[in-house]
């Protein structure tokens, strides 16, 4: 087929003009992929240092926690040693108390019972650490201990011994070592029973409601026991 002049010159024109665009979407292309391996490499750089970042932190939580571990450690020890402390001398002061006591109870028993008298009654009978448990019909256990109990036909003198008598004691003998010993050894059941607190210290509270309840009060003085039970009454 022959083409006319004007013909190849159109086609020309137009082979020029799609080479022209080739070259400017080859040019946009390369743009465009030139961008897109800057952005990566970009991004790659931020992702690596986004990484030793990660590592760091992961370094220094472990060192936090190495450090978490050894005050924990150190801590529990101190703790121990503490309780070991604090077990040794709550054992030393439950020796010292329960000796105390023992010193206390012996001291005033040994009194009573060169006298054989309280409140100005004679006695013909004293013990010391009476304790026993019975149970009521009911099922309920009942137990109590009394440190000395003063005997004779018809009456009862429950002493309690305290190596500091405090507010509470009065009110205790009153409300439960007149009913338990009743209750307990109930072929004493109808004595007439008297209360007497004896200490070697006493808070003034304690000494108040003694007199109110008409408890007796036996007291070291030097090396004798003083009784003071003038305002004693009979339960």
């Amino acid at each position: 087929m022959a083409y006319t002049y004007k013909q190849l010159m159109a086609s020309f024109k137009e082979s020029r003009e799609e080479s022209k665009r080739f070259r400017q979407d080859l040019a946009k292309s390369s743009a465009e992929s030139k961008l897109f391996w800057q952005k990566l490499a970009k991004e790659s750089a931020e992702s690596r240092r986004e990484w030793r970042e990660i590592k760091r932190l992961s370094r220094e939580s472990d060192r936090q926690m190495q450090e978490t571990k050894k005050v924990v450690e150190e801590t529990s020890k101190v703790v121990e040693e503490t309780s070991k402390k604090v077990r040794e001398v709550s054992i030393q002061l439950g020796g010292i108390s329960s000796s105390n006591g023992m010193y206390a109870e012996e001291y005033f028993f040994d009194s009573l019972e060169k006298k054989m008298e309280f409140a100005g009654i004679k006695f013909d009978d004293i013990s010391k650490d009476f304790k026993l448990l019975r149970k009521t019909p009911d099922g309920k256990r009942v137990e109590d201990q009394f440190d000395i109990v003063m005997l004779n036909g018809n009456t009862v003198a429950l002493i309690e011994i305290k190596y500091k008598a405090r507010k509470d004691d009065p009110n205790e003998m009153v409300s439960q070592k007149v009913s338990n010993f009743r209750f307990l050894f109930p072929e004493y059941a109808k004595h007439k029973i008297y209360l007497g607190l004896a200490g070697f210290s006493f808070e003034k509270s304690a000494v108040k409601k003694a007199k109110e309840l008409g408890i007796g009060l036996l007291k070291q003085v030097g090396e004798t026991v003083e009784c003071k039970t003038s305002w004693v009454k009979a339960y």
